[in-house]
């Protein structure tokens, strides 16, 4: 579909499109005069039609300037994995402040938003619409906070999806978590690249796990609207040799944790993610491999857990 199908509002001449991931929907309010097909590309398989279900969060773009920064603002972080030293991450009062500071030939670009994250307006420069994905990564960094309340974790992995389970795959950057997916897809049959850098994983009231696909996937260019029961999480080591071990308790947590997309200066938030990520714990197998990047990793890891699987289902 074509984003740009989506309505007008009369009210406010603005126009408000409408995405699904992980079956929440996330309302975008923006310019009409805005090609969301060239701004957010990424997005164009996640378009749904307005629905009555009330949307989880609600995202503004504008090309209106920013307001004056608050003189009470306080600086929470100053440096991004994405952005270098080109960001900054402050709170007010009222609301959490995400900007994106110029580089060359450019002009910041700034989130304002609720704590929760319900709501936020992005302040984008114009002349950059087409030319950056700035406006994505703001959405991700939105969509990712506000689904921390609805048992949803947006997950720095890489998952494949057999099927029709997903696993995903953690760990540092540059790990190999890219390369561990390419050889299980190479490798066993039946197995296709979900998402290759931001997956969202999602807990239903029944503790039933789902991993979705999202509009942002990294370097890689995957972004597929479709889900998978979570069959199993591995978090990788570089090592000389291959060996899988289980983790338990508090060591699956620790494996889990720094992957996930939570704040760690809203309490509410960080809570709510411990919370998912400990329901997660006690449905899904959670692995430790450390590996060398072949073809016998791939074909290690997932013989194992097709074993736990089996141990399982006997017990």
């Amino acid at each position: 579909m074509n984003i740009q199908e989506h309505h007008i509002d009369p009210h406010t001449e603005k126009q408000v499109s409408y995405f699904q991931i992980a079956r929440h929907i996330l309302q975008f309010v923006h310019p009409p005069e805005v090609d969301l097909d060239r701004c957010l590309p990424s997005f164009s398989s996640f378009v749904v039609e307005p629905i009555l279900e009330p949307a989880m969060l609600s995202v503004e773009l504008t090309t209106r300037a920013a307001p004056a920064d608050d003189p009470d603002t306080k600086l929470l972080s100053d440096i991004s994995v994405i952005w270098e030293e080109r960001f900054r991450f402050e709170e007010t009062s009222d609301h959490y402040v995400t900007t994106i500071l110029a580089g060359v030939d450019e002009r910041p670009w700034k989130m304002i938003s609720t704590k929760d994250f319900k709501h936020s307006v992005i302040y984008a420069q114009a002349d950059e619409l087409y030319t950056t994905f700035k406006a994505a990564w703001l959405l991700m960094i939105a969509f990712g906070q506000a689904g921390l309340q609805h048992q949803t974790i947006l997950l720095h992995a890489s998952v494949v999806e057999r099927n029709g389970v997903g696993y995903a795959f953690l760990g540092k950057s540059g790990t190999g978590k890219s390369t561990h997916s390419r050889l299980w897809v190479k490798h066993i049959e039946g197995t296709q690249l979900m998402n290759d850098d931001n997956p969202v994983v999602r807990v239903y009231d029944n503790a039933e796990v789902f991993i979705y696909g999202t509009p942002w996937s990294g370097k890689t260019p995957c972004y597929k609207p479709i889900e998978a029961k979570l069959g199993a999480v591995v978090r990788l080591e570089q090592a000389p040799y291959n060996k899988l071990q289980w983790q338990k308790a508090k060591e699956a947590l620790i494996a889990l944790l720094p992957s996930g997309s939570a704040i760690r200066w809203n309490p509410e938030l960080f809570d709510s993610m411990l919370k998912t990520l400990e329901v997660i714990i006690q449905g899904v197998p959670i692995g430790y491999l450390r590996c060398l990047p072949d073809r016998d990793a791939a074909a290690l890891c997932f013989a194992k857990i097709l074993e736990y699987k089996a141990a399982s289902a006997s017990s």
